[in-house]
């Protein structure tokens, strides 16, 4: 199965949603059973199923039961399915479509995919490529950086 995830703000990400639906009419994804997690977006995919949001406990389910997720990248997205350890393709939400109000999806998924965590796309060929290539993809096993974060405001507060 293979899960995908637009999140949860007020922001759409139809243009995902439409891809994939284009996707399946061309036999990309031909016997893929997918599941969509759509949050606010007005388009209703026509080839697979969707929800608009679930319990956080069956959220994890879909995480834990999918091969691989296509997902936003957003790091209450991300992060728990890196910890998972989860095949990833970050589709990152862009300013000038008004999925969000900045760019700053790609400087995660820069930082994600030149690890070697992820595999990402935005637009319809890279999609395709990534879906190709996510089935002989070894992602690298997530390491956090918290400690170091949780240092930083620690010596921050200190200084004052």
């Amino acid at each position: 199965m293979i899960l995908v995830c637009v999140g949860a703000t007020e922001y759409k990400l139809d243009r995902l949603l439409r891809l994939l639906d284009e996707l399946c009419e061309e036999n990309v994804l031909k016997g893929e059973e997918i599941v969509a997690q759509i949050g606010s977006t007005d388009y209703r995919p026509r080839h697979y199923r969707s929800f608009h949001l679930i319990s956080r406990e069956a959220f994890q389910k879909y995480m834990e039961e999918a091969e691989f997720v296509i997902t936003h990248a957003g790091t209450g997205s991300v992060i728990p399915l890196l910890k998972l350890g989860k095949k990833v393709i970050l589709f990152p939400r862009r300013e000038r479509y008004k999925e969000h109000v900045d760019d700053h999806q790609l400087e995660l998924r820069d930082a994600l995919t030149r690890e070697g965590y992820v595999l990402s796309a935005e637009k319809k060929e890279e999609l395709k490529r990534a879906i190709e290539e996510i089935k002989t993809f070894h992602p690298k096993k997530f390491q956090s950086n918290n400690h170091r974060i949780n240092q930083m405001v620690i010596d921050f507060i200190e200084a004052l």
